[in-house]
């Protein structure tokens, strides 16, 4: 677990070509993956670090395909010396009803019923782990990206923490029982706060958090904002030194704005923010794609996030995003 944390400066990705993660593994083209990450190198030489959304449903449809798949991405992505995380399962919803898939309550939630899949997660973990256990190339495995994925934690979304949190430690003991070495993680989003990162403390090697600055035009940038938002990572760091545990930014970088100078300024003081606490960074997401939050108006519906995507559609790097390089 010598891993420097601090020096990451990743992207998260997703297949340009898919609506969803189940479509982008059922679907996937080594050739596509090799172009995007190439486009990713050119623009952004200092990038050493991809996180990768696994798709479990894709599993289970072809599990000698999905593995093969993982293989190949691993590969280029090795060649393009690039360190991965790898994110098993997924659990953020978008608000909007584009959805990217994943998780839903009903998987994990009643033992009884005919839709709890634990030991069919489980079998997925197991076999994935058995291969890629210790793998060097694999610096983190991330359990789940943003479990409980409400920011109103009202009585009745209270009631689903502790069911929530007993099927993110089968996962991470699913994951111990092939991998004794790698880091364990698991994505806590931005609503969270320090109590979302306490519940899975315990399972984590390393604390995976995603420090938004969300400017909207109801969530103006201010200096009061811009405080609150520095004050707020402080916190983070705080909290991991008083557990003595690393942080890693999985996911971070708002757009929410109406011109891609407006989402420039919002990355260069999230940026700063974040190497002024000396936090490793994977902002999201590298690439244009059609999966949610990562595509203009013309290729399906964009909600208040906007389009998240440094690299454009065409393969150009969108205006005034090579500020990435300079942090």
């Amino acid at each position: 677990m010598g891993q420097d944390y601090s020096a990451i400066r990743g992207f998260n990705y997703q297949l340009s070509t898919g609506t969803t993660s189940l479509e982008n593994w059922l679907y996937y083209s080594a050739d596509r993956f090799e172009l995007e990450v190439r486009r990713g190198k050119q623009f952004f030489p200092g990038w050493n670090t991809i996180r990768l959304w696994l798709s479990w449903d894709a599993y289970f449809r072809k599990p000698q395909a999905f593995k093969d798949n993982l293989a190949s991405m691993l590969a280029i992505a090795d060649r393009f010396g690039l360190k991965v995380v790898v994110c098993l399962f997924n659990r953020w919803h978008d608000v909007t009803g584009y959805d990217n898939g994943g998780v839903y309550l009903d998987n994990f939630l009643f033992p009884q019923e005919w839709a709890y899949y634990v030991p069919l997660y489980e079998e997925f973990v197991a076999d994935i782990v058995q291969v890629h256990g210790d793998d060097p190339r694999i610096i983190v495995w991330d359990l789940c990206n943003e479990p409980w994925p409400y920011n109103d934690f009202n009585e009745a979304i209270k009631a689903v923490v502790a069911p929530e949190l007993d099927w993110l430690t089968r996962m991470h003991a699913a994951v111990r029982s092939k991998d004794t070495a790698t880091p364990i993680g698991v994505s806590v989003h931005n609503y969270l706060g320090l109590d979302g990162l306490s519940w899975v403390e315990p399972l984590s090697d390393v604390l995976l958090i995603h420090p938004y600055y969300m400017v909207t035009p109801v969530k103006p940038d201010t200096p009061e904002r811009r405080a609150e938002y520095d004050a707020f990572v402080a916190s983070y760091v705080a909290y991991g030194r008083k557990v003595g545990k690393p942080l890693l930014v999985t996911e971070t970088c708002w757009h929410g704005q109406e011109t891609d100078a407006q989402r420039v300024e919002n990355l260069r003081f999230t940026l700063q923010t974040l190497t002024k606490y000396k936090l490793g960074f994977i902002p999201h997401a590298l690439h244009y794609s059609l999966c949610a939050d990562l595509h203009d108006i013309e290729d399906g519906f964009v909600g208040e996030c906007g389009n998240l995507a440094f690299i454009r559609k065409d393969g150009t790097l969108r205006p005034g995003h090579g500020a990435y390089n300079d942090y």
